[in-house]
């Protein structure tokens, strides 16, 4: 399995009049062709800005990417002429976003948002990319197909709506899918139907997915490897099953502590809140962003940001940006500690 897409220290900025957001800093990664990574992190961690960033999809002004390189297949996107960067959304890199009645043209039929991609990127002429576009809406479930394809967005329900927007992005096999908080709107039960739906998909054709969620009871059922962010930056990441069970980092552990249990009525134990609020984000501090809401931290975190590094007894995959062991409660040794 080999590597699909490289995130090298991306930085993406807004400059307002009310100051300059620091919205995503120094984000590095690497996924693997057929991984399914999934994002994490509270409103304003820069999940989103992350992912339209890989799109160059950031509206500027006032945004802008002011550094780092993503290398999808050979190429470094950031550095893509807008003609050539067109060429690879929707065929090779494609995105499905959170609310499908604000993606989806009002004005257009569903079979003409569809087939549109299929003649730009494939070559379709209209009989094919309709028989196309009707297969498509008939794999992601939507009965009738060939009739409802003369029909517009307002006509579907929220979680048809959601189908068709699937269905667009699949047109064109991509490789890699971005899905954007796809099932917020969406009442639990068609969450969980579009959920399956996106896992047999992604097997059917061996796609990777990024994922981005604040649902981590989602991301547990369908990420092979986690990611948490906080304060545009990533805090911790590795595979799903350790970063849940072995978690490293005081705000992964923190956001686990405010879940409801099944097994809660059992222990007993009650849910426990991060204190304090999220950072301004027009502040860039020296240290670890989440530091002032922290109980584990010491002297260091507000004056140096640690690398993303593997914990002491964690895998080489397991990696996490804290100075502190968080099951010891004691600072690291400085044999293991790698500076920035």
């Amino acid at each position: 399995m080999g590597v699909l897409m490289e995130v090298k220290n991306l930085v993406t900025r807004f400059h307002t009049q009310e100051g300059t957001v620091y919205a995503v800093n120094d984000v590095s990664y690497v996924l693997n062709e057929g991984e399914t990574l999934g994002v994490v992190g509270e409103s304003g961690s820069g999940k989103s800005v992350h992912a339209l960033s890989i799109m160059r999809l950031i509206a500027m002004p006032p945004g802008k990417i002011e550094g780092g390189e993503v290398w999808f297949e050979g190429k470094d996107l950031l550095k893509l002429k807008s003609d050539e960067m067109r060429l690879i959304r929707g065929a090779e890199i494609a995105m499905i976003f959170q609310d499908p009645m604000t993606s989806l043209n009002p004005v257009l039929t569903i079979g003409t948002q569809i087939t549109e991609a299929l003649k730009l990127h494939m070559g379709m002429n209209d009989k094919d990319a309709d028989n196309r576009a009707a297969e498509l809406l008939t794999m992601v479930g939507i009965p009738d197909a060939k009739r409802r394809l003369k029909n517009y967005p307002h006509q579907f329900s929220g979680g048809m709506r959601q189908r068709v927007m699937i269905a667009m992005a699949l047109s064109c096999n991509p490789k890699l899918l971005i899905a954007d908080e796809p099932t917020t709107a969406l009442d639990v039960t068609i969450q969980a139907q579009i959920i399956e739906l996106i896992k047999r998909l992604r097997d059917q054709f061996g796609m990777a997915i990024v994922w981005i969620s604040h649902d981590l009871g989602v991301v547990a059922g369908l990420a092979d490897t986690v990611q948490v962010m906080y304060g545009g930056r990533i805090v911790e990441r590795g595979p799903a099953e350790e970063v849940f069970k072995d978690t490293r980092h005081p705000y992964t552990l923190g956001l686990l502590r405010s879940l409801p249990r099944h097994d809660a009525s059992t222990n007993r134990e009650r849910l426990v809140q991060i204190e304090g609020s999220p950072p301004d984000m027009r502040q860039l501090s020296p240290g670890c962003p989440f530091a002032p809401r922290c109980t584990y931290k010491i002297a260091r975190c507000e004056q140096e940001m640690p690398s993303l590094i593997p914990g002491p007894g964690s895998s080489a995959e397991h990696l996490k940006a804290c100075w502190v062991d968080v099951r010891t409660n004691q600072p690291l040794p400085e044999a293991e500690v790698v500076h920035v």
